[in-house]
C-alpha cells in the first residue's frame, strides 16, 4: 500500500520557541496525532469490541527541514509491519511538497483494564492486514523483530 494521508494543520505560534522554531517535540506530537488516526481506523466502530488501546514503546525521529510559522503541514503514513499485538508506523511529515520530518514508531495493543499488552481483535487484524506492504521509499531504522536477550551474569 501506498502513504495514507493521515493528519494536516497549520503552524500555530504556541508551536514556537524562543528561537522561533517550532520544538523539536511537537513533531513528535502531531505525528502521534496521525497515529492515533490511525488506531482509530483501526477500531473501527467496533462497539462491540474492548475499549484496547495502543502505547508507544519507541520512537525515531529525523528531522529534515525547519517548519515556520504558518506553514502548512501534512502527514503521510505507512505501516511498516504488525503481528498480532504490536504495530509499527512510519510517519512523512511535509510542507509545500517538501520532507520536514520523518518519525517512526513502534506500537503496542493495550488493555487498560487488566493494564497488559493484549492481543488485536479479529478487525483490528484486519485492518493491519489490509495495508499489504509499505511503499519502496518507506525505509525504516526501527524494527518490531524480537531482539535477543543478552546473557547477564
Amino acid at each position: 500500500m501506498s502513504w495514507v494521508n493521515t493528519w494536516e494543520g497549520v503552524v500555530e505560534k504556541d508551536w514556537l520557541d524562543k528561537l522561533d522554531h517550532v520544538n523539536f517535540l511537537t513533531y513528535q506530537r502531531i505525528a502521534d496525532l496521525a497515529s492515533i488516526e490511525i488506531w482509530r481506523r483501526a477500531r473501527g466502530s467496533g462497539q462491540s469490541e474492548p475499549d484496547l488501546q495502543f502505547v508507544m514503546t519507541e520512537t525515531y525521529v529525523r528531522y529534515a527541514r525547519e517548519l515556520r510559522l504558518g506553514a502548512h503541514v501534512e502527514i503521510r503514513t505507512s505501516l511498516i509491519a504488525s503481528d498480532t499485538k504490536r504495530f509499527h508506523l512510519l510517519h512523512r511529515l511535509e510542507s509545500a511538497g517538501d520532507l520536514v520530518c520523518m518519525v517512526e514508531t513502534l506500537n503496542l495493543c493495550f488493555d487498560p483494564a487488566v493494564r497488559r499488552v493484549a492481543p488485536f481483535t479479529a478487525n483490528i487484524s484486519s485492518y493491519f492486514s489490509s495495508w499489504g506492504s509499505p511503499p519502496d521509499d518507506a525505509l525504516p531504522h526501527l524494527s518490531i523483530c524480537s531482539r535477543p536477550s543478552r546473557n547477564r551474569p
